[in-house]
């Protein structure tokens, strides 16, 4: 599939892994997690994470890590009351391997930032057109069969030219119905040819237009 060229954007998706070790902590102790490394090579994950477990019984929570199935080994590197910090090593589960592709194509370095916030796996990614955000969204539901939630927080990259030319029309009431400036009125307004005004908001609309609907569609609504 070609993907035109588009904004870069900051995206967030969240979904809900059952078959990832982490997020079975929350629905079992109630406890968050971040993935501070993550590589994948040759079907094994090997990552290191972060668990807030405010107390619970460690031993409980270390106890539950290894029975995963998935999991091969765990190492503690760090604990206190509110903190552990493991050092684990599991299969690759079908949802990281999409991920993976995602995140770079032959890429073993997960660079991306990963979350589980109340069982469910959350990462941030940095992605150049809507349509690789949709075809991402669509296999991630695919592998999990729930929707996926996602908040794009780029929306568009419209430079501070076209920007201040949409907002000048906009507060003139070019886009009013019934309008109160046309095109012509408002091309003599900010000295720029009528041919030349009217591509320049076209362009900028087609990129707003592009990411609201796009975020606007069942598997990618926003809990934000």
């Amino acid at each position: 599939m070609t993907h035109r060229e588009e904004a870069q954007m900051d995206v967030k998706f969240r979904v809900k892994n059952k078959s990832c070790s982490l997020s079975g902590l929350y629905s079992e102790f109630g406890v968050n997690s971040r993935v501070i490394k993550k590589e994948m090579k040759e079907g094994i994950v090997y990552e290191i994470a972060e668990i807030y477990y405010k107390k619970n019984d460690l031993e409980k929570i270390l106890a539950s890590i290894r029975s995963n199935s998935e999991v091969i080994n765990v190492d503690t590197l760090y604990s206190n009351e509110n903190i552990l910090i493991i050092k684990l090593t599991t299969e690759e589960c079908p949802i990281l391997g999409i991920i993976k592709k995602y995140s770079g194509e032959g890429k073993t370095t997960f660079t991306k930032e990963e979350k589980i916030e109340e069982g469910e796996n959350v990462w941030y990614m940095s992605m150049t057109s809507v349509e690789l955000v949709k075809e991402l969204s669509e296999r991630l539901k695919d592998a999990t069969g729930d929707d996926v939630l996602v908040n794009i927080y780029k929306k568009s990259r419209v430079d501070k030219k076209s920007l201040f030319i949409v907002k000048e029309a906009y507060d003139l009431g070019f886009f009013d119905v019934p309008k109160r400036i046309n095109l012509l009125e408002l091309s003599a307004t900010l000295n720029i040819p009528p041919t030349t005004l009217d591509l320049i908001i076209r362009k900028s609309l087609k990129y707003f237009l592009d990411v609201e609907i796009a975020s606007g569609e069942k598997v990618q609504t926003t809990r934000e």
